[in-house]
């Protein structure tokens, strides 16, 4: 009983806190559910890996093209965020159902890119979790221009 107090008394005194959390738990969980529902499919570095080399996944690295000149995953391919975005995916071939991974930086955008390929009708649509920053941090190779 005096811990329900407390709880109330705490929630009545702190209101804002008490609305900040909630408000970041929403997001986290419908964020969480999104992710679930999704056809976008996060890989880790070694999933990836393996579905570039047992599948020949195509790898589109949406990031600025200095940052791909100085480092990408073998046989990537260059694309710009806003190809992506306008849905102009040349640079991805015609083969719906051939695995596709989005790489960025960091792994913040990849989810939302691999959305639009989803729209487009691509099946196997995956973002690589983390970027190419976790890709460096598991000292996997990169190919510099």
């Amino acid at each position: 009983m005096a811990m329900e107090l407390d709880f109330f008394k705490f929630v009545l005194n702190h209101p804002v806190l008490v609305a900040v959390f909630s408000i970041a738990l929403y997001f986290v969980i419908v964020n969480t559910i999104k992710m679930k529902l999704s056809k976008v499919k996060m890989l880790t570095p070694s999933e990836l890996a393996m579905l570039v080399n047992h599948d020949n996944a195509v790898v589109l690295d949406v990031r600025a093209a200095n940052e791909f000149d100085a480092g990408h995953i073998v046989n990537s391919i260059h694309e710009t965020e806003t190809a992506l975005e306008s849905n102009n995916l040349a640079g991805v071939g015609k083969d719906k159902s051939k695995p596709v991974v989005v790489v960025d930086k960091d792994g913040t955008k990849t989810y939302e890119l691999g959305g639009h390929l989803v729209k487009n009708g691509f099946e196997n649509v995956y973002a690589l979790r983390g970027g190419i920053l976790i890709w460096q941090q598991c000292s996997l190779p990169l190919v510099k221009k």
